[in-house]
């Protein structure tokens, strides 16, 4: 049923799947494609192209649906050869995750085209044999001969295309309740957002190439430096190394001992998170936050950059159970250090706008369940103060410079609660008495009853039906082959909305030919030329926000916007950080000339 629909909508309906090589100790590099191949599901015409040949799509792009597994790469290999990505797309690799993210055990290659194609009883090359052939082709072998990688890229296709059928019929019974137009919006919306983020990786994200190799090659000494001077204070380091045990005797020396979160095993956290709660309110923990946040970048092997000064990595998209992205936090800029971010900067003669979703998931919370408190709390422009106000915690005109720690609990307390958080973690995270936090916790439940009975109804709805979705079809599966506790499935509905927002902007700043360089949870870094810079932050914003009126049911999330001419600067806090940062190394830098 949905094959017939989509074979008379379309023109050709094509399975098709480059082979590239790519530099296997600089992934920062665009990928150069060495071969393609193409074949018509309709006519069963297939196409085997190389060289020059590959530069054109033997297809008419505006009327042709392009079927891939993981659309990433081929939108990649397309955009190396100078073609413009086409409109239509479907992956079976997000198909096959919406049938099967939580009915399988996740982990890897668990959704690659070979354990799916098996999945559903047809032949495929075994998984050490693909292996083998990507390894020889991405290293460029000069002993594997262009016949075996055309047979190689001939073969993946003609899997796709088994895959393909069956995951249609496979749709069909799962979905029985939706008609194949709703299947295929959401599939071609899905599908053309993985390409898109294929050109985003594509881009890659300008690096201020003297600035990196600076701090790079100065990163041995200035290290050694920092943990010298943060050890004069606190003493958390033994030879170069944290220590856990001087880091408890730290903790016990600043009265934190009995309050401080511990691993399973009964050692102290010193997660990220953890540490910079503490690193709030007091100041040896925030000395030693801003040492392990140096140190812990390693070199900052974050930023993987291609000879072309652009930082590039895997975005992940729908990584996550949510949908979101999920990069690596080894090699995505935006991951590392936050203060090392100041090596990220425009070209000469250009700008970026970093533009993200103000307060998003309050606005996701309050407009679906349609609590006119929450939206209320929303529009007034800053919810947390709003909330506190609401809650008689602080007076009618405190503002978020007022009263900032008043706010801060009560916007911690509602996230602990969008993100299905207990009480016992959240006094941890306050660093307040759990019946204090108890007594926050009520009180913002009983601020906002109708969120709390809608999100309640959708996970009792999930639990009895097997499974959560959005709107546009991104799915959970529940109580399968991964247990997942109930009070987490509550964020399922706003982190997965908020991803979907983030894709519809990102193909509506697309459409309109700007350069898209990185996604950041809930924002967007776009480089503009500086000429055009107000024209386009007031586009950007625009664009943003309608992307959100498709998700929110014609609501606005408000966009944030912040330009940035030279390199990119954080907050104070994190700013002062990178000054500090710099000031070592310019120290190192004259202690090394003599």
């Amino acid at each position: 049923m949905i094959l017939e629909e989509l074979k008379n909508h379309f023109e050709s309906v094509v399975g098709f799947d480059f082979e590239f090589t790519q530099d296997i100790n600089n992934k920062g590099e665009i990928p150069t494609p060495r071969c393609v191949v193409y074949k018509d599901f309709k006519s069963q015409k297939i196409f085997k192209l190389v060289g020059n040949d590959m530069r054109k799509i033997p297809f008419n792009p505006k009327k042709t649906l392009f079927v891939c597994y993981n659309a990433v790469a081929e939108a990649s290999c397309l955009l190396a050869l100078g073609i413009k990505l086409p409109k239509y797309w479907w992956d079976c690799y997000v198909e096959n995750k919406k049938l099967y993210q939580g009915r399988i055990a996740a982990g890897k290659g668990a959704f690659g085209l070979v354990r799916t194609a098996k999945r559903y009883g047809l032949e495929c090359i075994s998984e050490d044999l693909k292996k083998w052939n990507i390894e020889q082709i991405l290293s460029n072998n000069p002993d594997y001969t262009e016949q075996q990688l055309l047979d190689y890229c001939t073969q993946d296709v003609l899997n796709l295309e088994e895959v393909f059928y069956s995951q249609l019929k496979d749709i069909e019974t799962t979905f029985r309740n939706k008609g194949p137009i709703e299947v295929i919006q959401h599939a071609l919306f899905h599908g053309r957002s993985m390409a898109a983020v294929g050109q985003v990786e594509f881009n890659g994200i300008p690096i201020d190439e003297k600035l990196f190799s600076e701090i790079t090659t100065n990163f041995p000494a200035v290290k050694e430096k920092m943990i010298a001077e943060i050890n004069e204070r606190i003493d958390v380091y033994e030879n170069g190394s944290f220590s856990n045990r001087k880091f408890q005797s730290l903790v016990s020396r600043l009265g934190l001992i009995d309050i401080w979160p511990r691993t399973p095993s009964g050692q102290l956290a010193t997660t990220e998170k953890v540490i910079y709660n503490y690193a709030q309110q007091y100041d040896e923990i925030n000395d030693l936050y801003f040492c392990k946040e140096f140190v812990d970048s390693q070199k900052l092997k974050g930023f993987i950059v291609g000879p072309d000064n652009r930082a590039r990595c895997s975005l992940n998209m729908f990584g996550t159970k949510t949908g979101r992205t999920n990069q690596s936090t080894a090699k995505y800029p935006f991951n590392t250090a936050k203060p090392m971010r100041n090596i990220i900067r425009p070209d000469e003669n250009c700008a970026f706008i970093y533009a993200d979703y103000k307060a998003q998931e309050v606005a996701i919370a309050a407009y679906l369940s349609q609590d006119n408190g929450l939206i209320a709390a929303y529009e007034y422009g800053d919810p947390y103060i709003y909330i506190a106000k609401l809650a008689k915690a602080v007076p009618d005109d405190a503002t978020k410079d007022s009263h900032p720690k008043i706010r801060d609990q009560y916007k911690r307390t509602l996230l602990a609660n969008f993100y299905g958080q207990g009480v016992k973690s959240l006094a941890a995270q306050l660093n307040i008495p759990i019946d204090a936090a108890v007594e926050l916790d009520v009180k913002v439940k009983k601020l906002f009853p109708t969120y709390f009975e809608f999100i309640n109804g959708v996970v009792n709805k999930a639990m009895i039906r097997g499974y959560m979705t959005t709107k546009f079809g991104w799915r959970l599966w529940v109580g399968t082959a991964e247990k997942i506790n109930p009070r987490s499935m509550g964020n399922f509905p706003i982190q997965a909305h908020g991803s979907e927002m983030l894709r519809h902007a990102l193909l509506a700043l697309l459409d309109k030919d700007f350069e898209v360089n990185a996604l950041v949870h809930d924002g967007i870094l776009v480089h503009v030329p500086l000429r055009n810079l107000q024209d386009a932050k007031t586009r950007v914003q625009k664009t943003m926000q309608d992307a959100s009126r498709i998700v929110l049911g014609g609501k606005v999330c408000n966009v944030d916007l912040k330009e940035i001419i030279n390199n990119f600067e954080q907050e104070e806090e994190e700013q002062l950080k990178f000054n500090r940062i710099i000031k070592i190394i310019k120290q190192t830098e004259i202690s090394a000339a003599g």
